[in-house]
């Protein structure tokens, strides 16, 4: 069969010039970049829906707990604390109590609450990494090092109880006068829901504090500082809202802006103590009612201790 000149150039005209193929790479380029904002977007949406489950399963935890114990767990105890049998000198953080009601037997009966929670019988059960109680929007199993000037590892959470409302916010006059500024999860104290005066649906358990011990403040890292607390066993991981206020700091590396407590801003500030996430416009937060809520960013300190507070008697207004 012979083929015409015609031919010939019907068969050319079927193959890409290179012209034609970079136009059709920098298209393909272009819908890429539209499309990979939208993709992280969808990302962060999904790992923010699976912290508020994590949240909403601790609250779940919580409550089984009350209902075993006729009250919640203390948020950190130093003993004695004859409840639990906890001796003298012997300090620990809310998780341990709910690791049962986590699905965490196994872990509970390896732990050791007879030794404050940091000595050499705890380290294997403390350096377990808990997903239950990691955000997936944080770096994940992180591991807090040389604890209390003594060289030792914990895993990290990144969440934390609310134990109340800093009096410091109460002496600048940034926060309702009230006579009780205790939160629900305490210092040496299990808190009934008959204690819980504000109403269990306006009053929050668990909250975010994310990405402890590294110090970050409004989505910056500040690698040289640290935020205190961050194991999940550790004591003296409860934070108090103290918000944070905006330092600027000039002629040095830190230069740009720091957050010192306290102050008007109530999220994702700092995590020094204070309620941080890594999700845009806010943190999760567990309540009472066993509801998880997420709360803006925007919100006013004054309402937000509100929300703190179990028997303070203020009126909320919804976030």
């Amino acid at each position: 069969m012979r083929y015409s000149h015609a031919d010939a150039r019907l068969v050319r005209r079927g193959a890409f010039t290179l012209i034609e193929l970079l136009v059709s790479i920098a298209i393909i380029g272009v819908l890429v970049a539209l499309l990979l904002p939208a993709v992280q977007m969808a990302r962060e949406s999904a790992r923010r829906t699976a912290c508020s489950n994590n949240l909403k399963q601790i609250g779940l935890a919580l409550h089984h707990f009350e209902g075993t114990n006729g009250a919640f767990p203390p948020g950190i105890v130093e003993g004695p604390f004859p409840q639990f049998r906890i001796p003298a000198n012997a300090r620990h953080m809310v998780w341990p109590f709910l690791l049962p009601h986590l699905e965490q037997q196994p872990l509970y009966d390896m732990y050791h609450f007879e030794v404050d929670w940091m000595k050499l019988a705890n380290r294997p059960a403390i350096n377990t990494q808990l997903r239950v109680l990691q955000c997936p929007s944080a770096e994940p199993d992180r591991v807090v090092v040389e604890l209390e000037q003594e060289f030792q590892t914990a895993a990290a959470t990144d969440y934390a109880p609310l134990r109340g409302v800093h009096s410091t916010l109460v002496q600048l006059g940034l926060v309702d006068q009230v006579g009780n500024y205790d939160g629900v999860l305490g210092f040496n104290y299990m808190a009934r829901h008959a204690d819980i005066l504000d109403g269990a649906s306006q009053t929050i358990l668990i909250s975010e504090d994310a990405g402890r011990n590294v110090r970050w403040e409004a989505r910056r890292t500040f690698p040289e500082v640290r935020s205190f607390g961050g194991p999940w066993a550790g004591a003296g991981s409860n934070p108090s809202l103290g918000g944070g206020n905006p330092i600027y700091l000039q002629g040095s590396k830190l230069e740009g802006g720091r957050f010192i407590r306290p102050g008007s801003c109530a999220i994702n500030c700092t995590n020094q103590y204070e309620v941080y996430s890594f999700h845009a416009g806010g943190a999760n937060a567990a309540f009472a009612d066993g509801s998880v809520h997420f709360l803006p960013a925007t919100i006013d300190i004054r309402n937000f201790a509100r929300l703190v507070t179990r028997a303070g008697g203020e009126a909320v207004t919804t976030p």
